[in-house]
């Protein structure tokens, strides 16, 4: 009998939800519309899913050595035959193909032998750019840089045989000894860092680059919150918990009716962006990120009901506002500001452990707190009630 009713309350709640259709239909389109606006950007957050095609007419060490280069990148990179080159691009196949000359590596020697690239090396390619001009750009910036680092080394061989000590060293062993080298130093940690001085600041790209998952956070947020404040109706509550064991009832049903609505919203928002951008990847640990960060917001929701209906609106968005804004989800923040503040919101900490970044409270420690917050918030409304009779 009590399972009934409390079956027959949850159903209630939903109901005071559905009776909504704007706000869920505000939920559900707006996510999928600022994830096409932001591209899917970053989010595909996949440089896999830009496609780079590349035509080999060389076949010698140097080209070989490039595709290894060039594969290493990140990039989905695919040999096709040049008679299939400008059909690929037409068809939208590949984001752009580049096509390694014959002579490409081949010293301006009058020997005729191919030989290392080096500082008077043809190192030139023709490119056939894709119709999307980010990923094409991202496709030929690949073949520059890994050109450009084969060149460099080259380079830096030929310096290091004309010193003294490297005469007795063949260009092979020199070659084998920069490489082991270079993997030493990276191991150690070594790396390249780039500043740059004199940027003006209109010459700076104002690139958009806030993850789907973020939009999901967000909007995650916007709806329990909504609907947290839908269901806390003062007169509906006032009869429901004069009963007995009513207080209790209420409550459970509360949260689950809106732990219920929660993921039906989040599956929705997913199954959407999934459907209209196909490849978008969801990071490792999404679902169960997603659930505490869901447990978090019904325990905000809870604690926000505890104030006068009439004046609960503008704090609460304000506070969420703030927990998004800071938590780099409404916008796109530093991710070492992310790590040293911002993991400390519930939108900080979903987003930090989405981003990879390292967090102080484990997954598990954040459920914790959610649950006791849930706690927290019966006991104080079963005060507030007591005291109102």
């Amino acid at each position: 009998m009590r399972l009934k009713c409390l079956l027959t309350l949850i159903r209630l709640k939903l109901s005071m939800v559905v009776r909504r259709p704007f706000m869920i239909a505000f939920c559900l389109v707006m996510p999928v519309l600022m994830s096409l606006f932001a591209g899917s950007t970053l989010a595909r957050n996949d440089l896999s899913a830009v496609r780079g095609g590349y035509v080999d007419r060389a076949k010698n060490e140097s080209s070989e050595e490039l595709i290894e280069l060039l594969e290493s990148s990140g990039l989905y990179w695919t040999e096709i035959s040049e008679d299939e080159s400008e059909r690929a691009i037409a068809t939208d196949t590949v984001d752009g193909v580049i096509i390694i000359p014959a002579h490409y590596g081949d010293r301006a020697a009058t020997d005729g032998k191919v030989k290392k690239l080096s500082a008077d090396t043809e190192a030139a390619a023709k490119y056939l750019p894709g119709k999307n001009a980010i990923a094409s750009d991202l496709v030929i910036e690949s073949f520059l840089i890994s050109a450009l680092a084969m060149t460099r080394e080259s380079i830096l061989i030929d310096d290091l045989l004309t010193m003294t000590d490297g005469t007795s060293i063949s260009r092979e062993e020199m070659y084998v000894r920069l490489r082991k080298s270079a993997e030493v130093a990276r191991a150690e940690g070594a790396s390249l860092k780039l500043e740059l001085h004199n940027l003006q600041e209109d010459q700076r790209a104002q690139i958009v680059q806030i993850p789907d998952f973020a939009v999901e956070i967000l909007f995650l947020s916007i709806f329990s919150l909504l609907a947290s404040l839908m269901i806390a109706d003062p007169a509906t509550q006032q009869r429901l918990r004069s009963i007995d064991g009513g207080p209790l009832r209420d409550y459970l049903s509360s949260l689950t009716a809106l732990a219920i609505a929660g993921v039906i919203q989040l599956s929705l928002m997913a199954g959407l962006t999934e459907l209209i951008i196909p490849g978008v990847n969801r990071p490792d640990g999404y679902w169960p990120v997603m659930a505490v960060f869901l447990l978090l917001m019904l325990a905000f929701g809870q604690l926000v009901s505890l104030m006068p209906s009439e004046q609960r609106f503008v704090p609460a968005s304000l506070v969420l506002f703030i927990f998004a804004l800071i938590g780099g989800t409404f916008i796109r923040l530093p991710s070492a500001f992310v790590e040293r503040v911002g993991q400390y919101t519930p939108h900080g900490w979903a987003f930090a452990r989405l981003s990879g970044m390292p967090t102080t409270l484990p997954l598990l420690a954040v459920a914790g707190i959610g649950f006791a917050l849930l706690v927290l918030s019966y006991v104080l409304q079963t005060r507030c009630h007591r005291l109102m009779k």
